[in-house]
């Protein structure tokens, strides 16, 4: 009778395990679920990547694209910086004779003093500045008016008081003791390397002329001031005469020029 009543429980366990199997809808529900988390692995894993490195490639691409037309518009204005670099080359060498090359101080004292000795005059002291840069501004003329007509005056009218000049202008100081050369005014256009010589030299004012002409012509030399005193001759009480020479003081500017270096860069607040 236990045997029999052991097989009846295995019997019902059966039909109860029978009657748990899942439905379909279930098992269709779980597959869906089962497809769902395999696509949304796959997107987390292979398609964020994907698309990560697709942006930052259409990144790079865009980059890329940019270089490319910039590259393209260099290339196409090829022919005219070669026509700008031709046309600054010619001016350079154009302007060149115009500046001394960059001197050392004792070529520039030998210069300078040679051309003293060449018009007859003894140089006593010279004294230079370092390499500087300075403006150079740009040239106005002064604007040219008529002399007004002299009107006949009435009888009943009188005639205007004249005033004179006034004394000492650029004229006398010229005649009597020196010169000094007027700077243009208004801002500077333009740059040029400089030296600056103060001298003092012994002669007369026939060497000082002579002097003037010739550094008159040059370019590269400017004279921007200049005064002279007389040779004078004294005697003392036994009769000996004592001259002293004449006494020339200048002061010089030597422009020159560096190759490669513009002058603007170091100007106008630059280096």
């Amino acid at each position: 009778m236990a045997d029999a009543g052991g097989a009846r429980l295995i019997k019902d366990d059966k039909k109860l395990i029978v009657t748990k199997k899942l439905k379909e809808s279930e098992v269709s529900m779980l597959v869906i679920l089962a497809i769902i988390g395999v696509a949304a692995l796959a997107v987390y894993f292979v398609l964020l990547p994907m698309f990560t490195n697709m942006r930052s490639l259409t990144g790079e691409i865009d980059e890329l694209k940019m270089k490319e037309l910039e590259f393209k518009t260099q290339i196409a204005q090829t022919e005219i910086y070669q026509n700008q670099f031709d046309e600054a080359q010619a001016s350079y060498y154009r302007f060149f004779p115009y500046f001394f090359p960059p001197m050392d101080p004792e070529i520039v004292d030998e210069r300078v003093t040679s051309m003293l000795i060449a018009h007859d005059m003894t140089p006593a002291t010279l004294n230079m500045t370092t390499l500087e840069v300075e403006g150079i501004s740009p040239y106005y003329a002064d604007e040219l008016r008529a002399n007004p007509v002299p009107e006949i005056l009435e009888p009943e009218e009188e005639a205007p008081e004249l005033t004179a000049p006034p004394a000492g202008g650029a004229d006398d100081m010229l005649a009597d003791q020196g010169g000094t050369a007027a700077e243009p005014e208004g801002p500077a256009d333009s740059y040029a390397f400089v030296y600056t010589v103060t001298l003092s030299a012994y002669g007369d004012r026939d060497n000082l002329y002579t002097f003037l002409q010739q550094v008159s012509g040059m370019t590269a030399m400017h004279v921007i001031s200049f005064s002279f005193t007389d040779s004078q001759t004294t005697r003392d009480e036994a009769g000996v005469s004592t001259t002293t020479p004449g006494l020339i003081n200048m002061q010089i500017k030597m422009y020159v020029l560096i190759d490669g270096v513009p002058a603007r860069d170091f100007g106008a607040g630059g280096q």
